[in-house]
């Protein structure tokens, strides 16, 4: 990644691509024919987050992954989606304590867009209906994860 002036923060995607996507149907969309309920869909959403030196040799290269999991049911399991999307990033010149919230909001928030396609081209080619998922707060959902990784280490 090339940066014009090295003096300049900046915040660059080297890469993004799908890690892992698993789509299990449990029973097919024909099973539920007749059926007015809603289905219950339990999506989870978690960002991870690593070091990534070896393959761009930059010193500021991180992994971002958002990880996915979709239960949806109704009465019974209708399917089940995993999916974990990742994106390569190099950054430079922020000042370190705002480095986190960088790496757990914003590069979540540049991949997202291409998360929520994944789920509902992949949903739909199950043979459900499209899932479309809400626009996410990638500010509430590190204070969340930052919260269970103080309370475990408490």
């Amino acid at each position: 990644m090339a940066n014009e002036n090295k003096n300049e923060q900046f915040l660059g995607i080297v890469s993004q691509y799908t890690k892992d996507l698993s789509f299990e149907s449990i029973n097919p969309m024909s099973h539920f024919r007749g059926i007015e309920e809603q289905p219950q869909i339990d999506v989870q959403l978690k960002v991870d987050v690593e070091k990534d030196t070896a393959n761009t040799g930059e010193q500021n290269a991180y992994k971002v992954s958002l990880m996915v999991n979709i239960n949806a049911k109704l009465n019974e399991p209708m399917f089940i989606l995993d999916l974990i999307y990742t994106g390569e990033f190099v950054l430079g010149k922020f000042p370190e304590e705002i480095m986190e919230p960088i790496l757990y909001v914003e590069c979540p928030r540049l991949l997202f867009p291409f998360v929520r396609c994944i789920v509902a081209n992949t949903v739909s080619e199950g043979g459900f209906p499209a899932v479309f998922l809400y626009p996410i707060n990638f500010i509430e959902l590190y204070q969340e994860q930052r919260g269970a990784l103080n309370n475990t280490l408490q």
